[in-house]
């Protein structure tokens, strides 16, 4: 069951049927409710995760205790894979925003699928790469989406608000 949903991610849509069910047989399936906690901010990585099921939101804790989301993450999208790879503490929590259904792979697993010599470790490898050049991407056109609005003046902002009010 659990194969055939990766089968229809478009993530895995590279991945042979024969790595699909090595991967599944190394990975264990969670559930999370929703409002639980997936991932703690700060804590060491014990795990990636790929959404199968639900939304999980990326919650930041900011100096001073305030918590700021940074998104909700949709079916498809993996998670908590940073960490592992450069073995640091989580720079974000992941709260499950609705009912939540994971595929946790294990940060040893995740180790010797990244550095095995094989097709899938290979694939897996490209699979977190994508998945953070995505990432990034986006961080860099919120970046420069906050950048210009910095620039702003008050009265750009008068004008660009009063003009979507009409």
């Amino acid at each position: 069951m659990i194969a055939e949903q990766l089968r229809t991610l478009e993530l895995f849509a590279e991945f042979p049927n024969h790595d699909i069910d090595v991967l599944t047989s190394v990975c264990r399936t969670l559930t999370f409710a929703a409002e639980s906690t997936i991932i703690e901010q700060g804590e060491r990585a014990r795990a990636a995760y790929v959404l199968l099921g639900g939304e999980v939101e990326v919650i930041r804790r900011l100096p001073g205790g305030t918590r700021t989301r940074l998104g909700v993450l949709q079916r498809g999208a993996v998670f908590g894979s940073v960490a592992l790879l450069d073995g640091g503490a989580r720079a974000a929590g992941c709260r499950a925003a609705s009912d939540v259904l994971v595929l946790e792979i294990g940060s040893a697993d995740f180790q010797r699928m990244c550095e095995a010599s094989t097709p899938l470790g290979t694939r897996f490898l490209m699979l977190v790469c994508r998945q953070l050049v995505r990432d990034l991407r986006g961080t860099n056109h919120r970046i420069a989406e906050l950048a210009g609005l910095a620039t702003l003046t008050a009265e750009d902002v008068a004008s660009s608000v009063g003009g979507s009010l009409l």
